[in-house]
């Protein structure tokens, strides 16, 4: 079976529990999560084989993360432990119309230092069919940029499917910083996760044309990314937010050739962390096998996204019937086993 392979920083999530703020508290409850580790679980937990590439502190934090990855069966094989630190993230849970907070403990962890030399990538690739990886993670340090450009580099070399997700996060670096990096990593990408802002404001593809809608707008703007770069497919989710536990999604998807855009959906939440990572896992699901079925694949994504939401802790551990049989209960059922 050809794998999924992703690279980034899986840390400890810390939150209050019943909702309450850090100062009420004196109890945390302890789950992992980051962004591409997230995905390898979910794509896990969908049957399919994943490793993941990161480096944890060799100590007690950094097996307990080691051992959370192999309960959902993600191949951990080749994961470095080397350093003193794991990264951290403090979540308090909003409620209401009071929003979700998070505070992050990770400039310093074992992963900002993970060096491309030290692990044998043409091992790793050789049955590789896909590889994800984040503006999350190209946000940590230099030496991570360093090594995820040389890894998209050789992916490339050998005809791997490169799937990016901007996942811009504003406390990790600047919009100039990422515009930075991000352009270098562009040309390599086949498959885009990003939204009318990552475009327009990261990349800096502006346009002083004036539109009768948002809609044409991001039409025009995603087409001058897939005329400028070689991606195939831009993905992306609409969110609407009505409190921190009802709100609503609809998703997108753009080619040279074609836009989709599925219906919104109302929902209630549980735990919203990792919905993005939930319609990324769930899109390249659909498209491993079938790389032209984009609807299916937006739709799939979609409500793994959503269904996500009702999951606690950072991804989503459902199998594709469950995600198919909760999208028959909203009526959507386009999307064959």
């Amino acid at each position: 079976m050809n794998k999924i392979c992703t690279i980034g920083e899986i840390m400890l999530r810390l939150s209050p529990p019943f909702y309450n703020k850090i100062e009420q508290t004196n109890t945390l409850n302890v789950t992992y999560g980051g962004c591409e580790a997230n995905v390898a679980i979910s794509l896990a937990k969908l049957g399919h084989k994943t490793k993941f590439i990161t480096q944890l502190p060799n100590n007690q934090l950094g097996k307990s993360a080691l051992k959370h990855l192999r309960s959902y069966d993600v191949d951990v094989n080749d994961i470095k432990l080397k350093g003193d630190n794991i990264g951290i993230y403090f979540l308090e849970m909003g409620f209401g119309g009071r929003p979700s907070q998070v505070i992050y403990n990770r400039k310093h962890s074992a992963f900002t230092n993970i060096c491309y030399d030290e692990f044998d990538f043409e091992r790793i690739l050789k049955d590789t069919k896909w590889l994800h990886v984040s503006g999350i993670t190209l946000a940590l340090s230099e030496q991570v940029r360093e090594t995820v450009i040389k890894v998209l580099k050789e992916a490339k070399q050998k005809g791997i499917i490169i799937s990016f997700d901007f996942n811009y996060r504003k406390k990790l670096w600047t919009v100039e910083q990422a515009h930075h990096t991000i352009k270098k990593i562009l040309p390599y990408v086949d498959i885009c996760f990003a939204s009318l802002f990552d475009i327009e404001t990261i990349v800096g593809l502006k346009t002083t044309q004036s539109f009768n809608n948002l809609l044409e707008k991001r039409k025009h703007i995603f087409e001058q990314l897939l005329n400028k770069y070689s991606i195939a497919y831009i993905f992306g989710t609409v969110r609407q937010i009505y409190s921190s536990n009802e709100n609503s999604l609809s998703a997108y998807v753009y080619s040279k050739h074609m836009m989709y855009q599925t219906e919104d959906y109302r929902f209630n939440i549980v735990d919203r962390i990792g919905g993005g990572d939930a319609f990324v896992s769930g899109v390249i699901h659909k498209l491993i096998h079938h790389f032209d079925k984009y609807q299916e694949a937006t739709d799939f994504g979609l409500f793994t996204s959503i269904i996500k939401h009702t999951i606690q802790g950072d991804a989503c551990i459902l199998i594709e019937d469950e995600i198919i049989n909760f999208m028959n209960t909203l009526g959507k059922s386009t999307v064959q086993r």
